[in-house]
Parts: structure tokens; sequence; C-alpha cells
């Protein structure tokens, strides 16, 4: 008998440790996400926004928000950005902003099923939230909740989904509150479907999910015959209307206008293709955390990605265990007794049907470029499934002691595998900003530099000079501060002629020989530079002999603190880069300092090196 105490107390014990450890790994990898996100945000026009504010220049604001983009229909999130571009500064704060709120309501609503389960105890609850927020603030998707617009999008998506799938149990079982709950799940759908492409997902996840709350668990031998019942009889009220709202989203999608965009082809092999690169999809998670363990500085090697035999193995057991749960799911249909198990299962499901939708509309794409498959951006949705699959496994083991203690180790495992790759990618996040940050001080200096364009949108230079015309005009996003009105105006009337010692030190070269886009000549410069030995100015001016302003300089400043916290040590943050306009290298040019409204009265002159004509 004295055993049985022991073990109680043994067990109890074990129960703390679990919830302490869960807490402590849960704080650790959201505090550290939202300070990687923030210091890694995009702060400048880049990558797909060229063409989506190419598109909102020549239209209204209903037809840019009815516009297809990619076969995608981006009507609800679009209203932010043309917000930011009609009301603000266009500079990307707001998306940003938006973005992580939306971010936030997501996982909010996906916790409260989480805590509203009386089937599950604390300990269940408290590994489940940690599952939620490795899931969603992992930084190996930084690709799109980095990004204001893209995190509005994906979020929108998916937070739709959540308040769908919440309110679905009440909208089947025909209460007083069952009408209202219908407006809500039909308006959730709505935005997730008109929100991103993916989030059409929603519709087959919620008749699957309605057909097993329809009734009472019933026997296996029941099921033939629910499916024959299924295709002869009218289905009860809440499925006839998610059906009505599925066909009438579907001739809406079709019937929004796209401009112009190619039509999905699929390859003649596409089942055999399509289902392994399903897989591959699924398991770049777990391939893209295992592998910086042993080659951190390849963290996005996605070629490797797409080769690894990992992420085939486990997308194909992901696939698998999905499709077993999903069957038993079928035979059970007892969702109303856990709603961690009912939320945990709409993930799965919804970012499974989510994934087969990209497979199939970017075939042709993936043909061409096979790697693309597990690009990080689709990280987004299959860290999702996992989460799904997670939560399902947390339930399920809570009524089989002997699975309990087995799924904890491996939820309290997840965030010890996958912080590594969290922090490397926080860093490559914040490398990405200071490159976009720098070809936004190539588009404020009105120069040609495809080099650092590329960086903004790779293999469409074009397109971003000419959208870029377009925010100087309407003084926008990096031409919001008038940083480009200083550029040929003397030194002495800007300020007022203020000066001030600043204990301005460093080095500056010139790197590349470019042109204006006037065509005159221009250089590139780079250097390092510190104020009193530490401090770093954020903008600098690039004078000539004369005390005209040639050309505008910019930096990423980062307190060394964070920099050893958050970086190691290794982010370069006293570098500039900046441009001289109408070059000529028989003239000594100097960097100066102007931050906080002053001139910096020391300089640090530009010397001149040999260098190629537009090199790197």
């Amino acid at each position: 008998m004295p055993a049985l105490p022991r073990m109680l107390k043994l067990s109890t014990a074990a129960e703390w440790a679990v919830r302490v450890c869960a807490v402590v790994l849960g704080a650790l990898f959201l505090l550290s996400g939202l300070v990687y996100l923030y210091l890694g945000r995009w702060t400048v026009t880049l990558q797909d926004y060229w063409r989506i504010y190419d598109l909102c220049f020549k239209h209204t604001w209903l037809e840019s928000a009815l516009l297809k983009y990619n076969s995608h229909s981006l009507f609800f999130p679009s209203f932010v950005w043309l917000a930011d571009l009609r009301f603000f500064r266009g500079d990307q704060q707001l998306l940003f902003f938006a973005g992580l709120t939306l971010l936030f309501i997501t996982v909010s609503l996906l916790l409260v099923p989480v805590w509203r389960d009386k089937t599950v105890g604390l300990t269940a609850k408290i590994v489940s939230t940690v599952v939620v927020i490795v899931g969603s603030f992992w930084m190996t998707r930084s690709e799109i909740i980095a990004s204001g617009g893209f995190n509005c999008i994906n979020s929108l998506a998916i937070g739709g989904a959540a308040l769908a799938f919440i309110y679905l149990p009440t909208m089947c079982d025909n209460s007083r509150q069952s009408l209202s709950a219908m407006l809500v799940v039909v308006g959730a759908g709505l935005v997730a479907s008109f929100s991103f492409g993916t989030g059409l997902a929603i519709w087959p996840t919620l008749l699957f999910l309605a057909w097993c709350l329809r009734s009472a668990r019933r026997p296996v031998s029941a099921l033939a015959f629910d499916a024959l019942m299924w295709c002869l009889r009218p289905p009860r009220r809440a499925i006839s209307v998610l059906v009505v709202a599925t066909l009438a989203v579907v001739i809406i999608f079709e019937m929004l206008p796209s401009p112009g965009l190619p039509a999905t082809e699929l390859h003649p092999s596409f089942v055999t293709i399509g289902l392994r690169d399903l897989c591959r999809m699924l398991g770049a998670p777990i391939f893209y955390a295992t592998y910086c363990w042993y080659k951190p500085t390849a963290i996005f090697a996605i070629q490797a990605a797409q080769s690894s035999f990992l992420a085939f193995s486990c997308g194909t057991v992901g696939l698998a265990i999905a499709l077993i749960t999903i069957a038993f799911t079928m035979v059970r249909r007892d969702f109303t007794k856990s709603s961690l198990e009912l939320i945990g299962t709409a993930l799965m499901i919804f970012n499974l049907i989510a994934m087969a939708i990209v497979v199939m509309g970017r075939a042709r794409h993936f043909r061409a470029l096979p790697f693309e498959v597990v690009a990080p951006r689709y990280l987004f949705w299959s860290t999702l499934f996992w989460t799904g699959l997670l939560l399902v496994a947390i339930q399920r083991a809570e009524s089989k002691p002997r699975l309990r203690w087995p799924v904890y180790l491996i939820v309290l495992a997840v965030p010890v595998l996958a912080f590594p790759t969290h922090c490397y990618a926080g860093m490559t996040c914040r490398w990405a900003r200071q490159m976009m940050e720098f070809g936004a001080t190539c588009l404020v200096n009105g120069v040609r530099d495809d080099h650092q364009i590329n960086v903004l949108f790779p293999d469409a230079p074009k397109q971003v000079y000419r959208v870029a015309e377009q925010l100087r005009v309407r003084r926008l996003d990096m031409f919001a501060d008038g940083l480009q009105d200083w550029i040929g105006r003397d030194e002495a009337n800007l300020f007022a002629g203020r000066h001030k010692p600043e204990g301005l030190n460093g080095q500056c070269r010139v790197r590349a020989l470019l042109q204006c886009d006037n065509g005159a000549p221009a250089a590139r410069v780079v250097g390092e530079a510190s104020q009193y030995g530490h401090s770093i100015p954020k903008t600098l001016v690039v004078v000539d002999p004369n005390g005209i302003i040639r050309g505008v300089a910019r930096s990423l400043p980062l307190s060394p603190f964070l920099n050893r916290l958050f970086y190691l040590g290794k982010f370069p943050a006293d570098r500039f880069l900046g441009y001289i306009r109408d070059y000529n290298p028989q003239l000594h040019y100097a960097i100066r300092s102007v931050d906080e409204g002053v001139l910096s009265e020391e300089q640090i002159p530009v010397q001149a090196e040999t260098i190629n004509p537009a090199g790197p």
C-alpha cells in the first residue's frame, strides 16, 4: 500500500515538471519570435507587392480588391494595403502591425477550443498551448509572417477558418443560437475564401466536420448506409447551408476578373507527381528543423530539402497518420465531447487540403522548378498541419495512460528540436531586411543598380523601377521621408546649416560604377561608421568638395546587447551603403551623418578603388 501514495507523488511531480518545462519553452519561443519578427520585419515594398501595387495604381479601390492575383482572391486583405497607400505612408509599418495583430487573433482563436475542453486536464491544455505557439511563431515561416502583407493574407485565411471551426458545433446542434452561429460560420468562410486561394479549403473541411457532427456515434456497419443516404436524401439544415455556400463561393470565385495570368496546366502524371510533391511539402518542416542541427549555415538549402529522403518519408508518414485519423473520425463522430480534438482535426484537414490546392494549382511551376515544392513560404501551411496532428495526439493520449507521457515528451522535444532553426531563421530575416533597405536606398538615390534591385524583386528590375516612380510621385514607402529631396542641395541649406560634433569615425570605399536613372554616371559606396565608438548613424549623406549633397547612404543600426543576445554578435550593424549621383572620379567625396536633424562636423573620406563597372 505505501507504494501507491509514492507513485501518486511521483506522477504529480512529473505533471508539474512537464507544465514548468512547457511554460518556459513556450515563453522562450513566443518572446524570441516577437523580437526576431520586429527586428527582421519587411520595411519596404518587396517581391509580389511590386506587381500588386502596380495593379492598385492602375485601378480603383474596388477594382483592385476584386482582381485575382496569381489565381488568388485577395479581396479582404487588399483593403489593408489600399488604406496604407491612400491614407498612410505606404512604408509597410501599418501592414506589419496589422499582420501581427491578425496572427495574435488567429493564435487566440486556436487556443479557445483548447482551454474550453473539459475532457483533458491542465497539463494537456498547457502543452497544447505550446504546440500552437511554436507552430505559429516558428521563424522558419518568416518569409510569410515577417511580411506585413503576406501575414495579413495568410492570417486572415487561417483566422477565418479557426472562427468557423469554433462556431460549427453550435451551428449543427439545432439550438436557439444555431442561426447566429450559421451566419458567423458562413461569414468566416467567406473571409477565408476571399483572403487567399488556399482559404477555399475551408468548405470541404466544414462539410466533413458537419457530417461528423450530424449524429452520434454509429456502428461501422452503418457507414455504407450513411453514404447511400447522403446521396439519396437532402442533408440537414446546417449541411444544406454549407453546400449552398460552397457552390456560391466557387461561382463567385470563378467570376472574379484576373489580369491575364496563364491558366494552370496539370502534368499527365499528376497523380504520381502530385502525391510525391505533397509528401515532400508535408515533411519540409521536419527536414528544416533537423537539418539545422548539423548544417546551420545551409538552413535554407531548398535543393537539399527537395532531394531529401527525410522530408519525403516524414511527409508520407504524416499523410498516412492523417488519413487514418480521418477514417477513425468518420467512424467515431464524437466531436461534441472534445473541442480540442475538433480544432486539431480541423487544422489537420484544412491545411492538408490547402497544400493539395497548392500542389494542383502550381503543377506547371513545380514541374519547371521542382525544388520550389519545399520552399519556406509553404511552411506556413505544413507547420499548421503538424500542429493539428499533435493536438489530436494530445487529446487521444489523455484517455490512454500508456501514450500520455510519450506524447508529452514528443511535444516538449518539438520546441527543442526547432529552436536552432528558429534562431538562424531570425538571423537570416534580419540580414534580408538589411539587404532590402539597401535596395530601397538605390531607388531613393535614383540609381540603376540591378544587383540590389534583384533583392527587392528577383528577375523583374524593370517593374521595380516603373512602380518606384509611382511611389516617388506619391511620396510613399522609401520616398516618404523625403531623403531624395536632399540630393543636389547645398549642405549649408540642410537643417539650416546646423552642425555639431558626433564623433563620427569609419571608412568608406567606392565599390561599383553604375548609371543614374537619367543616364549620368553613378557609384555605389560601402563602408562602416560609428559615433563615439559605439552608436551607429542610420542616415548619412555624400557631399562633394563644394558641399553639394550628391547622394544618400543608409545603415541598419542594432544595439550591441541585442546583437549579442539574439544574433550571437554576428550581425554587421555598422555597415552602410549609399550612392553618388553624377559621379566624377577626379573629385574627393566625403560622408557625413545627419541623424537628429543636424549634420556631423566630422566626415569620412570616400576612397576610390580599381573596380569593374556595375560590379557586385
